[in-house]
């Protein structure tokens, strides 16, 4: 798949050696596309600047006709684009359309959004006057995703924003372009005037051209804290808004006298849904005493019991780590934990 750039409606840019790869299989190259640089970004935020008054301008009908028309084609494209997602990204064919489904209602929702009227109508302390307020589109805004969620994140960010009347840049990350763009496809293929959507691939520069350009006038950002804390750094600096979605180390507790076989699926539900690459995963589990040892016992052997394999296979449970790098840094951090007094009760490190 040749993947281009989406830039004032125009597809452009001509493939490089980028590539987007099957973790699945990796000498499956699902796509190939343009690292885009600082001339890519300026010309896509010129275009949602110069688009951005009569986007903004425009009737509340209009944009609900348009998130609903990009809702309603999610979902009926939701199997091949599953099929996509999870070749590309490596969860299993069930959850990527579910991931897709998900992305065509949060459309959905916020084409009802754009026809709710927001602010509020108050009676003055002074007698005969009334007060209005009414919310204003910022302006444009400057999207920069990641990979493990890569149709339902950028839909999280794209849809309100357009909704309210602000137009969009969006740099997804280059582990999963092809959904990314596939996405802006339908946007363009639905309607939205030249400018109001625009995709720019590429590398990390891509994202920091992005936070520095002085006529992005808010960022929103979900991905890893290093990377967070330089995207807070430049907007800040410039006195953009920005808004910060970063990884933690989320704790699931498990107290004695829990319901342990619930218990024990919710902690596999927290830890491999999605191969565990969510920024919701159970990253750690703290169990009372009383329950430890058997609580142990039981996750082990349903997490033993787990098919793991091919994406697209319908049998697997758990599909690959997103790419070849991701799955040594999981590696690292087994080995960290064995390192330092750990037990590895189930599977192999390496």
């Amino acid at each position: 798949m040749q993947l281009t750039h989406f830039i004032n409606g125009v597809a452009t840019g001509a493939a490089t050696p980028l590539e987007s790869r099957n973790p699945s299989n990796t000498d499956d190259v699902v796509a190939v596309f343009p690292d885009g640089g600082k001339a890519e970004v300026d010309a896509a935020v010129a275009a949602a600047r110069a688009a951005f008054p009569a986007w903004s301008m425009t009737s509340p009908e209009v944009r609900f006709d348009l998130l609903d028309k990009v809702g309603a084609t999610l979902m009926a494209r939701a199997a091949d684009l599953g099929e996509l997602l999870a070749r590309e990204e490596g969860k299993t064919r069930a959850e990527a359309t579910g991931e897709v489904l998900r992305a065509a209602r949060i459309f959905k929702y916020f084409a009802g959004e754009a026809l709710r009227r927001h602010g509020q109508a108050l009676e003055s302390t002074r007698p005969g006057l009334d007060v209005s307020t009414h919310r204003e589109a910022v302006g444009v805004y400057g999207l920069i995703t990641p990979w493990n969620f890569p149709i339902a994140i950028p839909a999280w960010k794209a849809a309100p924003a357009l909704a309210f009347g602000n137009t969009v840049v969006l740099k997804p990350a280059n582990i999963t372009p092809a959904t990314a763009w596939a996405l802006a496809q339908i946007v363009h293929e639905c309607g939205a005037p030249a400018g109001v959507f625009n995709l720019v691939l590429g590398q990390g520069g891509v994202g920091a051209a992005i936070v520095d350009h002085p006529d992005v006038d808010a960022i929103s950002f979900t991905g890893s804290q290093g990377v967070g804390a330089k995207v807070a750094a430049g907007a800040i600096a410039r006195q953009a808004r920005v808004q910060l979605e970063m990884g933690g180390k989320n704790p699931l507790v498990v107290l004695g006298d829990a319901d342990l076989d619930r218990a024990v699926a919710i902690a596999l539900d927290g830890g491999f849904f999605q191969t565990g690459q969510r920024c919701t995963a159970s990253s750690r589990v703290i169990v009372e005493d009383s329950i430890h040892d058997r609580f142990v016992a039981a996750l082990a052997e349903r997490a033993g019991a787990l098919k793991v394999g091919a994406a697209l296979d319908a049998a697997t449970q758990v599909g690959p780590a997103s790419s070849a790098s991701q799955f040594e840094q999981n590696l690292r951090y087994v080995e960290i934990a064995t390192a330092e007094g750990g037990r590895l009760v189930t599977g192999a490190c390496r």
